[in-house]
This record gives structure tokens, C-alpha cells and sequence, in this order.
């Protein structure tokens, strides 16, 4: 199990720096969204990506406070497959930032490995479950950014 936990550990800290490098980004990504200014198609473009970064960005945070529970609890649990899930649906959604997209898919791939290698099955018994809860943290995710834009 340790083996496994270093595993997590690991898993969670790639997902600090990703979604630390995409805050960078977000800020950039402001920066040049105000410099183009309001209305044009560029400012537009820029504003969409901008989008899509916050969204992963606070996808990212729910997954690093479930990774953070289940090392803090030292607990096999399904939300490992809830994480699993996440990552996968989220790589799929942001196919527009290719190099997001694949470190999500390869995120996703590693959490696979450590659910392999758990003395206990936390996997495929309910898939349907587990997709089903990744596509609420998504959802929350999406209204959350719609809500920030709202009251920007």
C-alpha cells in the first residue's frame, strides 16, 4: 500500500502544477483578452480560452481535495474512480487545449494503474455511478464559471 499511496502522492501533485501552470495562463490569457478590447473577435477568442482554462482550473481543485481525503483518510475509496472518470470526460470536453487534454489522459491512465495495483477492487463494479458523479463535479464546475462571468 505504500507503493500505491506514493502512487497518489504523485498523482496529486501533478495536478497542483497543472493547475498552478494553467492560473499562470488564466492571467495571461487576461492580460491579452484586455488589450485586444471589448468586442473584437480576437478578445472574443481570447475570452473563450480563458474559459476553458478557469473550467479546468476548478475541475482540478475538486479532484486535488479528493486525492487530498483519500490520502488524509489512508482509505481505499471509490472516489478514486470518480477521479478516474473526471479526468477522462474532462480530457474529452477540453480537446481544445491539446496539451491540457493530454495530461489529463495521461493523469486518467495513472490513476487507472493505482486502482490495478489496490489489494481491493474500487473500480468497474458501477461505472455508471462513477460517471455519473464525475459529470456533477463537471457540471458544478460549469455553473461556477458561468456564475464568475456573470458577476465579472
Amino acid at each position: 500500500m505504500p507503493l500505491l499511496r506514493g502512487s497518489l502522492a504523485r498523482i496529486l501533485y501533478d495536478i497542483r502544477m497543472l493547475r498552478r501552470r494553467l492560473e499562470v495562463l488564466e492571467a495571461r490569457l487576461e492580460r491579452s483578452a484586455e488589450r485586444r478590447g471589448i468586442g473584437s473577435d480576437v478578445a472574443r477568442q481570447y475570452h473563450n480560452a480563458l474559459r476553458h482554462v478557469r473550467y479546468v482550473a476548478r475541475v482540478l481543485e475538486v479532484l486535488e481535495i479528493k486525492l487530498e481525503s483519500i490520502l488524509a483518510l489512508k482509505a481505499v475509496t471509490q472516489d478514486l474512480a470518480v477521479v478516474r472518470e473526471t479526468l477522462r470526460e474532462l480530457s474529452r470536453r477540453v480537446r481544445s487545449l491539446p496539451e491540457v487534454s493530454a495530461i489529463l489522459d495521461e493523469l486518467s491512465d495513472r490513476v487507472s494503474d493505482v486502482m490495478v495495483g489496490m489489494p481491493v477492487d474500487v473500480g468497474d463494479r458501477m461505472p455508471a455511478v462513477y460517471t455519473e458523479a464525475a459529470k456533477k463535479i463537471l457540471e458544478e464546475a460549469e455553473r461556477l464559471i458561468g456564475a464568475g462571468n456573470k458577476a465579472s
